[in-house]
């Protein structure tokens, strides 16, 4: 086998910017086929060169697509992605991978008792800012980890009509960035999550979801990682704040530029961010403090994409895989349940 015949579901800003242009780009990736739900995304889609149909249903009635990839409202994920894997499909989804981790278990059961791939789209792990905290912590500059603060916050008008600012389809910052933040924070400590404590604020009576949140992490060595998102920072606050036992991280950049030159139809690998976002790291060698300014590594979201064709063409190993994300969902739900009852969860994720 060649390459793997690839749909994808959903052709509004992720699936158009992000997936489209990362599957074609990718060796092994043969995109066949688009499923929309509106006419002009469907002709959109018809002039990347594939068939465009109205609904999964007849998508996976008329092609022999091999892999299903899902860029839709996170509460459809867990349906459609059981429908797909269930007509023997593959299966990627966008994040968040679903609403719960109910959903997150049938989902997986699904893919197990159909022998398919499931994993969720979490390139966040080959962005630059990342990759580039990761090499600071292996090269032992900052020590053994004390604290992370991970953070995205802005200023940005929440429109109501908009399916990511309804609760119903799990829309907020907290579910969108956030879904990538607490993925970056399982796969960077490797230890058990023993609690989590959440708190949101809900300022804009227009929205049902929140305008901000910040949860508190505990691991079971001792490292609290802090996720912090929100919408109404009128002032700039730095991306990633680490301190370790031997030295201190510091990071800005809200966007990796891969997302910029997505948006303007360009798949580039290897970008370099601007100058101004460079990472500072201070630490002590040799009884002298030494500060150090980095350039940031650059990011590879290709790389996602590229494990999936790999996997499925030659049995490499998934690097995403659905009981990792699974852990990102209990927290999620640990979260939510702290918000409600404004109280420290206790957790064994």
């Amino acid at each position: 086998m060649d390459s793997i015949k690839t749909a994808l579901v959903g052709y509004g800003y992720a699936g158009r910017s992000f997936h489209a242009q990362l599957i074609q780009h990718t060796d092994g990736l043969d995109l066949c086929a688009v499923a929309a739900l509106h006419p002009d995304e469907r002709s959109q889609a018809a002039g990347l060169g594939v068939k465009a149909y109205a609904s999964v249903d007849e998508l996976l009635a008329d092609t022999d697509a091999e892999l299903i990839v899902l860029a839709t409202p996170h509460d459809t994920h867990s349906p459609l992605a059981i429908q797909c894997l269930d007509a023997g499909r593959h299966v990627v989804t966008d994040k968040i991978m679903c609403l719960n981790t109910v959903e997150a278990d049938a989902m997986i059961e699904a893919a197990r008792r159909n022998s398919r791939m499931l994993s969720v789209f979490h390139n966040s792990r080959w962005s630059g800012d990342y990759l580039t905290l990761r090499q600071v912590i292996a090269d032992g500059l900052l020590g053994e980890l004390l604290t992370v603060e991970s953070r995205i916050v802005m200023h940005t008008r929440l429109n109501p009509d908009l399916w990511r600012c309804q609760a119903k389809h799990g829309g907020g910052k907290f579910f969108d960035f956030g879904a990538h933040l607490v993925d970056q924070a399982l796969d960077l400590i490797d230890s058990r999550v023993v609690s989590v404590y959440c708190d949101m604020l809900h300022s804009d009576p227009a929205v049902d979801v929140e305008t901000s949140a910040c949860c508190h992490i505990r691991f079971a060595n001792g490292v609290r990682y802090i996720v912090d998102t929100g919408c109404t920072s009128r002032i700039h606050r730095e991306r990633w704040y680490v301190q370790g036992t031997k030295g201190t991280f510091r990071k800005d950049g809200r966007l990796d530029p891969q997302e910029t030159a997505l948006r303007r139809g360009e798949v580039n690998a290897n970008l370099p961010q601007p100058p101004e976002e460079r990472a500072t790291v201070a630490y002590e060698t040799a009884g002298q403090a030494v500060e150090r300014v980095l350039d940031t590594i650059p990011g590879n979201w290709p790389a996602y994409y590229r494990n999936i064709a790999d996997h499925l063409l030659k049995g490499t190993e998934l690097t995403v895989k659905p009981e990792g994300v699974r852990r990102v969902i209990a927290v999620f739900d640990a979260a939510r349940q702290s918000a409600r009852e404004n109280q420290v969860i206790y957790t064994d994720i």
